[in-house]
């Protein structure tokens, strides 16, 4: 019994291994050598467990793949919400819909001037790559307000940038604070 115990102990050491590859399995095959039929077995059943996780190509895994770019997408949101969204929104002297409607993807990214979004990512103290990114990904839920409704709820297309500004009603001091914003600072 105890050399049972000691085999099942061997196997369930092996299966545990942090990084199981083609070295771990010689280094206990050569220590054990009685238990290389029954070790390789085990390797090879491991592996394919692991390739059955795969879904077409991808392997599945537990943990985020891009921890970065959730750490991303977070600093924007925070950046163009809440008590942020009207900090930003009073700094720039525009209006908070105009903050809002890069918060919830509603610009058309290609549309917007390229000064106007490093100017907004500097003054939301974010990376202009963020922001970018922040606007293409069209994974990620947006905030909505709630509404009771007789229908579903459907998203809407981007729309382009002056047509998006068009819809704000802007009055003269938020239309020259939006000139402001569109200028190239020459740091580029």
């Amino acid at each position: 019994m105890s050399a049972k115990t000691d085999k099942d102990d061997i196997l369930d050491d092996f299966a545990t291994e942090p990084s199981l590859g083609p070295e771990t399995l010689r280094s206990y095959v050569q220590r054990f050598p009685s238990l290389a039929v029954e070790l390789t077995d085990l390797y090879h059943e491991l592996r394919l467990v692991d390739l059955s996780t795969a879904v077409d190509g991808v392997p599945f895994e537990t943990n985020p793949a891009d921890v970065g770019a959730q750490q991303s997408a977070a600093a924007v949101m925070s950046a163009l919400s809440g008590t942020n969204l009207r900090g930003l929104a009073q700094d720039l002297g525009l209006p908070r819909d105009f903050v809002a409607g890069f918060r919830d993807r509603k610009i058309r990214l290609g549309s917007i001037p390229g000064a106007l979004l490093g100017n907004l990512a500097r003054t939301a103290k974010v990376g202009v790559h963020q922001l970018i990114y922040h606007l293409q990904d069209s994974t990620a839920p947006t905030p909505q307000m709630a509404y009771k409704a007789d229908g579903k709820p459907r998203g809407s297309a981007p729309v382009e940038f002056d047509d998006f500004v068009a819809g704000l009603n802007l009055d003269e001091s938020e239309l020259e604070a939006l000139n402001k914003l569109s200028e190239a600072d020459g740091t580029d």
